[in-house]
């Protein structure tokens, strides 16, 4: 059993606890984040706060604090930049939910099944303002907003893409890889880039930072595509549960390349159970290797992109963590 499978709730995931003085920075981060998104509704409230301390890994706020030890950087701007990163995760997951109908998250049972999906919103929009004003505490130079909304601007755009795209319809592997560059690079990238940029980094590691923020995203997206095919009972999310939705991931979109007579057992997959286990043999046999490989190469590039910055204990924890993040599913 690997290190990201066992999530307590409530609690800071026990992947940090290799990196004692992140795991700390970690605690600081839910405390003020949970201080700043008191609502005065206690039903919602209460739904907004389970959320937040759902015992998710707080990779993007985590990783925020990886690029800044690099500098050996620790201070109160870090805390509120990564609570702000945590409040734009959080405020795109409720209304994520609220889209996708998702009755629970993280074991947690979501805002809008008991709020309705209007209160919902809301909660969402206001996690938004909670972002904004712990960006204004973080980083109130106007470039760093700048750099904010337009990371914003892609993560939206990322949901419009998906969203967009016809029910039922395969997407190109241009376009998927073109949705999750919005919807999880995008975050990725922001957050190690403000890791770097709160630590006074230079120019050069300014662009490496980004870079490897947003080559780890989507190497992380891709893993967590192959865990439905690859994952064991042990993990948080079940197996197979995107094929019983019909979601065209990485690993389907191979699949169907190389046998596009696939789609018909792919789309039966959702209510027949013997389609089911067809799909996720062939797509195991025709699409899992290739989209691991696409995964090992955006890890292998991510890894490539920390040379900018000088040896040291810090940048080898960073490349363990990027290790981590590709063995996901052993």
């Amino acid at each position: 059993m690997v290190e990201w499978e066992s999530e307590g709730i409530g609690m800071i995931h026990p992947l940090w606890q290799r990196y004692p003085d992140v795991h700390r920075q970690l605690e600081a981060t839910q405390a003020l984040l949970q201080a700043r998104t008191q609502l005065r509704d206690p039903q919602i409230n209460a739904l907004v706060q389970a959320q937040v301390t759902a015992g998710g890994k707080m990779l993007r706020s985590g990783l925020m604090f990886m690029l800044a030890r690099l500098h050996h950087v620790d201070n109160r701007q870090l805390i509120h930049a990564a609570a702000a990163i945590e409040a734009l995760h959080l405020a795109t997951l409720v209304h994520d939910d609220v889209l996708d109908g998702a009755a629970t998250r993280r074991g947690q049972a979501t805002v809008h099944p008991s709020a309705g999906n209007r209160s919902a919103i809301y909660a969402g929009d206001f996690l938004f303002s909670v972002y904004f004003d712990l960006l204004a505490d973080a980083a109130p130079d106007v470039a760093d907003v700048g750099v904010n909304a337009r990371a914003m601007r892609r993560i939206f755009l990322g949901e419009l893409d998906q969203n967009s795209a016809p029910r039922g319809a395969a997407l190109t592997i241009h376009q998927y890889l073109r949705q999750i560059a919005g919807k999880t690079a995008a975050l990725f990238a922001l957050a190690t880039y403000q890791g770097m940029r709160l630590a006074d980094g230079t120019e050069a590691e300014l662009v490496a930072s980004y870079r490897y923020g947003r080559l780890l995203g989507m190497a992380f997206q891709l893993q967590d595509d192959l865990l439905d095919f690859t994952g064991d009972h042990r993990l948080a999310k079940p197996r197979l549960e995107d094929l019983e939705n019909g979601i065209y991931t990485l690993p389907v979109l191979y699949a169907l390349q190389a046998k596009p007579a696939l789609a018909t057992t792919f789309a039966a997959a959702q209510h027949d159970p013997a389609a089911k286990a067809t799909a996720a043999r062939e797509i195991r046999a025709l699409g899992v290797p290739q989209a691991l490989q696409l995964a090992t190469r955006y890890t292998q590039k991510a890894e490539a992109a920390l040379q900018a910055f000088p040896a040291s204990p810090e940048r080898a924890d960073l490349v363990h963590l990027t290790h981590a993040l590709l063995n996901r599913h052993q």
